[in-house]
């Protein structure tokens, strides 16, 4: 079993596809597949987890979430645009995240964004992470299963809260 540091540790240990990570060639499906996979493997639960799957992908284009493919490739800024759904599923509706990243949009104005996010993660992250090793230093975070719910409320009702940040930049976002 692991301690709520080794916890903290790990999650806050994620990995991240940088755009320098992201050749400049158009890539085939399995291509980004293995991209994805072996890029953000860090990222999943279990081995066999699966971030990005076909289906996925398909799904994303026939919803208009990523610009039409040509042929059986997909350019860079495709790549980018599934490198920033894959990140605002994990908090948002496909509607909400429709609104942001659906269409064509400034030629490498996802890779920018996406970069710009990246930065901004890895400045929040030690801040995060001290907050949170700072307010829950108490050895007995984990010695019950109550104390185990107790903290699980918490931090669910903390990503709840940044969650509607969230959907509030989402709702004020300029259109197109």
């Amino acid at each position: 079993m692991k301690t709520f540091d080794e916890i903290l540790s790990a999650a806050f240990a994620d990995a991240d596809l940088s755009a320098a990570d992201v050749p400049r060639i158009d890539l085939y499906m399995d291509q980004i597949l293995t991209l994805v996979d072996e890029g953000l493997a860090g990222n999943k639960r279990s081995a066999e987890d699966k971030l990005l799957t076909k289906t996925m992908v398909n799904n994303y284009s026939k919803e208009h979430l990523i610009m039409p493919v040509k042929g059986k490739k997909y350019s860079r800024e495709q790549v980018m645009q599934l490198l920033c759904i894959l990140t605002l599923k994990q908090q948002l509706a496909l509607s909400d995240i429709k609104r942001l990243v659906a269409g064509e949009g400034a030629p490498g104005g996802f890779e920018r964004a996406y970069g710009d996010a990246l930065a901004l993660k890895n400045r929040l992250r030690p801040k995060l992470e001290a907050l949170l090793r700072e307010e829950l230093s108490d050895a007995s975070v984990l010695e019950s299963r109550e104390r185990a719910l107790a903290l699980a409320l918490a931090l669910a009702g903390a990503a709840t809260e940044l969650r509607r940040v969230c959907e509030g930049v989402v709702e004020n976002a300029p259109e197109g």
